[in-house]
């Protein structure tokens, strides 16, 4: 049977910052709730106070935490003080804010004792991963997801926050791992990270329930774990969690980092993907879709917009009443949700038309098209957008997108082939922010210029074991004297969305964000297309630049290959000149680049 390794850590007293309140209750709850779940199988060790110096933290994870084996999970919890710290010049790529973030340990900032800082951490946990271990963090405390960007105004409740580091760390303050450099760096974290607030917010403590002191964030995901029950994935609790916390206390967003480890329950699992990438949830007294403006929904002010409950349980709709920038204002139409629940939605009717297809002749396409809130059949004298011929899918120039096995598989995927288009054409005209964010794409340190189709052209390179696929690096560079929210998606040959070279930061002003942590991009053919002269397979980057936060989830979808198979979330419908929100409370903007890869002929 697998075993759960537990740390947890809560520090209350601290030698040389202002003291706390909730945090040794927030790190007794936790533990507790490990128990109650693990039972036999836990192993747990606790720091609290003095015991969690920086060297006992660091000592527990390497020593208790490595322990843990392939197939079983190994949990950080921390609640304490968090900071930032200046970054090495070295490490821009990784911080587009500008700023490191630190874990305030017991000791920290006695004498020359430093901060843990989050490239430690990240080191720490993942020599803990490399076992095939599932591993999980759990941090309560201010800075937890990333950079700072201001202070919550007055009055507050005691914040989790001690000043920033005066300077950016020396090679002798860092743990044996990166003293030598930072190449020990993971390229890509294993871990599934739970986080108290954004880069740029500070984590609160208030009297709760019973009137102790405790971290609002702590105290959320408790009750989500205990409301929710043991089958619950991490992005389902974080979800619940982040409904409590807004309700509470403003100027906190918790964050979710993991991947598609945020799709395995709390503690490991077999992975569960959410039923769609739009979630409704009950915040602030009314219910909202984690979808708006700049995800492409269109106003209601244009005709009836509905969205439905995913799954294999009855329909229950919903009316989208008001599309804000990053979320949208429904109203349940015939049943009332419960509020401590989130239920995953799809669009299922639009005020603008689909794309017009040219069904074949075949009355079940037909009808299937006419049902569906993307595509429309192609009315007289009209050139059709898709051409059905049996069981193959054709473009306007009648050449093959898709072949499917039936009827219903066919419309899947056209709904899919139409989603990838609108995503394609996402814009909102007039944008504040246009031009504000430049988006680059640079070999040997130049930087690539579009050709004559407005396309950027990577080549293949022979060599002697045969084609090697190009590589480039790309750059998000905000011109602007404000922090800037990007995601960077990726919209490839086969119609798959995918968020994995920039999933969602902050941009500092006047900084580079680098796609995959600065690691070059590889640009290839699909793994079906054989690698020969003259083939060819086109990209977009599609960049979303907000002034604040928002949903990269709603953007998903696989590749053609997957549409409309079991277990794949339906991604939002999206539309090209979305507009301004209503009630918007900040601008967004959308930057097109496209990249066509190409085996010299």
């Amino acid at each position: 049977m697998s075993t759960v390794w537990a740390l947890v850590a809560g520090i209350d007293a601290y030698r040389a910052v202002t003291p706390l309140t909730g945090c040794r209750n927030d790190a007794g709850a936790a533990l507790a709730l490990l128990r109650s779940r693990a039972g036999d199988r836990l192993r747990a060790a606790e720091l609290y106070d003095g015991e969690a110096t920086r060297d006992a933290i660091v000592d527990g994870i390497r020593r208790h935490l490595g322990q843990a084996r392939e197939g079983d999970t190994a949990i950080f919890w921390f609640a304490g003080h968090g900071s930032t710290s200046p970054l090495p010049p070295q490490l821009w790529p990784l911080e587009p804010s500008g700023r490191m973030q630190t874990l305030v340990c017991a000791d920290s900032r006695e004498g020359e004792v430093p901060d843990l800082y989050d490239k430690e951490l990240s080191v720490l946990l993942d020599q803990v991963a490399a076992t095939g271990c599932h591993v999980a963090v759990v941090l309560d405390s201010c800075h937890a997801a990333g950079m700072v960007r201001g202070e919550l105004p007055e009055p507050v409740a005691h914040v989790r926050k001690v000043p920033p580091a005066a300077r950016a760390p020396e090679p002798g303050d860092l743990i044996p791992e990166l003293r030598a450099g930072w190449t020990a760096l993971p390229g890509r974290s294993r871990v599934v990270q739970l986080a108290a607030c954004r880069s740029d917010q500070l984590a609160q403590e208030l009297p709760m329930d019973g009137g102790s002191p405790h971290g609002v964030f702590s105290w959320a995901l408790l009750r989500a774990l205990t409301q929710l029950g043991p089958r619950a994935t991490y992005r389902e609790l974080l979800a619940a969690a982040r409904c409590a916390v807004e309700d509470r206390v403003a100027f906190q967003t918790p964050q979710l980092d993991g991947d598609e480890s945020a799709d395995q329950p709390f503690l490991g699992g077999a992975l569960r993907p959410p039923a769609s990438g739009i979630l409704l949830r009950r915040l602030g007294g009314r219910w909202e879709i984690d979808a708006g403006a700049c995800h492409g929904l269109p106003s209601p002010d244009l005709g009836p917009l509905r969205v439905a409950v995913a799954g294999d349980g009855p329909v229950r709709p919903a009316n989208v009443v008001s599309v804000l920038v990053d979320r949208s204002v429904v109203e349940p139409d015939g049943w009332t949700p419960d509020p401590r629940r989130q239920y995953p939605v799809v669009i299922t009717r639009l005020p603008r038309p689909g794309l017009a297809v040219d069904v074949g002749g075949s009355a079940e396409l037909a009808r299937l098209t006419a049902a569906s809130p993307l595509l429309r059949v192609q009315p007289p004298g009209e050139v059709p957008e898709l051409r059905f011929r049996g069981t193959r899918i054709l473009g306007a120039d009648e050449s093959e997108l898709a072949v499917t096995s039936s009827a219903p598989h066919t419309v899947r995927a056209a709904e899919h082939i139409a989603r990838w288009r609108q995503v394609q054409a996402l814009t909102n005209p007039g944008s504040r922010l246009a031009g504000q964010v430049r988006l680059e794409i640079t070999t040997g340190g130049t930087a690539l210029t579009p050709g004559p189709d407005g396309l950027i052209r990577m080549e293949y390179l022979r060599r002697a074991g045969g084609w090697v696929a190009p590589t480039a690096f790309i750059r998000l560079h905000n011109t602007s004297d404000q922090p800037l929210f990007c995601v960077l998606l990726d919209l490839t040959g086969r119609y798959r969305i995918h968020a994995g070279l920039f999933p969602g930061e902050f941009v500092g002003p006047r900084r580079t964000g680098a796609a995959l942590h600065g690691r070059p991009v590889q640009f290839r053919l699909p793994a079906r297309t054989p690698v020969e002269p003259k083939a060819q397979i086109r990209d977009w980057l599609k960049l979303i630049v907000a002034e604040d936060e928002f949903a990269a989830l709603p953007f998903e979808q696989g590749s053609i290959d997957d549409a409309g198979r079991r277990g794949v979330p339906a991604p939002v419908t999206m539309h090209r000149d979305a507009g301004g929100a209503e009630d918007d409370p900040y601008d967004w903007t959308a930057v097109t680049l496209g990249v066509v890869t190409v085996v010299p002929g």
